[in-house]
């Protein structure tokens, strides 16, 4: 009788891998792949169909602090917008007017300076609708 107990008893026990099932621990999302990347960022600038993208960087290729920050908000005050991206190595700057020659002189002392237009159509219409 014993026997048959011990086996009953045995037999209805939990089972471990349906009580540890439900908990696992969730696998931490890494942080840095959260963060929007720079390809990412500049199609967001794209898609808003700014007709003039600038991308500027320090020539060093290190991450802008608070002077190169500063330069550029002051250079490019009148535009659209600014996007600090790609680990904050890059700004992003959408307009719909092409940023006057004299700041760009003053960014070009400072920075790698890319520029991205889009259809020359566009950039035709902006430059009619500011007659």
């Amino acid at each position: 009788m014993a026997i048959v107990c011990g086996t009953l008893f045995s037999a209805c026990g939990p089972d471990d891998r349906i009580l540890k099932s439900g908990k696992e621990t969730p696998a931490q999302a890494n942080v840095e792949s959260l963060r929007p990347s720079f390809a990412k960022d500049l199609e967001e600038v794209n898609i808003a169909k700014f007709t003039f993208v600038y991308v500027l960087r320090r020539k060093d290729g290190q991450k802008l602090d608070a002077e190169d920050r500063g330069i550029i908000r002051l250079q490019t005050v009148d535009m659209n917008r600014r996007v600090v991206s790609d680990e904050d190595k890059a700004v992003i700057i959408g307009s719909n007017y092409q940023l006057p020659a004299s700041n760009m002189l003053v960014l070009l002392e400072r920075f790698a300076v890319e520029t991205y237009a889009t259809s020359p159509a566009n950039i035709n219409s902006a430059s009619n609708n500011n007659k």
